[in-house]
């Protein structure tokens, strides 16, 4: 089976400042020959709500509310084939001497930690075609090694590429940038307000868990995992 994953991050300041906060990384996990059934219903909401602009957590407004709210309702009703895993990085913890006092190694460790771990989970050998967002050139130079460090770890299957693309060009990076600042704004937000907090509460309501705390372990299909920073991080 051929499985596209889309990776964006949020609140990476914190990791390169050393300052207290959450940096998260999330990941929409998608079968190849259901990928264009979601795109199609994304892009049929857009042209419902006259939305042509890039979709983005950053840029949600009361005028935009009702089309960000449809679009959680997309991921509630079609959860049968995609799946959406987070991970939650508590920066102040972390102890760089485990990542050679260096935040780009850091950063490409917590991103095998979001892949690994599901890979493993699978009982197919499946393809994986990883598309991360290009916005910093962090993305571009130890790519080809977190592939090989993933194909050396996985149990079955095998990541075939892991490539940067553009968000403004790929919608379901901009998907996912919204999924992952759902629960940046849970972790990170304590005077919530505005058109933010009523799709965060919205949010937290058709999905029917809280966004600012792990889930179960094999929650599906919305997956966050708060990672232990005691363990060699």
């Amino acid at each position: 089976m051929k499985v596209d994953i889309y990776c964006d991050e949020s609140r990476l300041e914190f990791l390169e400042s050393k300052d207290d906060g959450f940096m998260v990384i999330g990941s929409l996990w998608l079968k190849r020959e259901e990928r264009d059934e979601l795109k199609e219903k994304i892009k049929a909401l857009k042209k419902k709500h006259n939305f042509t602009v890039e979709i983005k957590w950053t840029k949600i407004s009361y005028k935009m509310l009702s089309f960000y709210k449809e679009l959680i309702d997309i991921f509630v009703e079609y959860e049968k084939f995609h799946f959406f895993k987070a991970i939650v990085v508590n920066t102040a913890k972390i102890n760089f001497e485990y990542h050679a006092n260096n935040s780009d190694i850091g950063f490409y460790k917590f991103y095998y930690q979001v892949l690994v771990h599901k890979m493993n989970t699978a009982s197919y050998q499946n393809e994986y075609y990883v598309y991360v967002d290009d916005k910093t050139n962090k993305v571009y130079k130890p790519l080809p090694l977190l592939k090989q460090v993933l194909n050396n770890a996985i149990y079955s299957g095998e990541v075939k590429l892991i490539e940067p693309r553009n968000s403004f060009e790929n919608i379901f990076i901009q998907y996912v940038d919204v999924l992952i600042g759902l629960v940046s704004y849970g972790y990170n937000t304590t005077a919530m307000k505005g058109a933010k907090k009523e799709l965060y509460e919205y949010a937290t309501k058709r999905l029917e868990l809280s966004l600012n705390k792990p889930t179960q372990r094999d929650k599906k299909p919305f997956n966050i995992f708060e990672i232990k920073l005691d363990r060699g991080f």
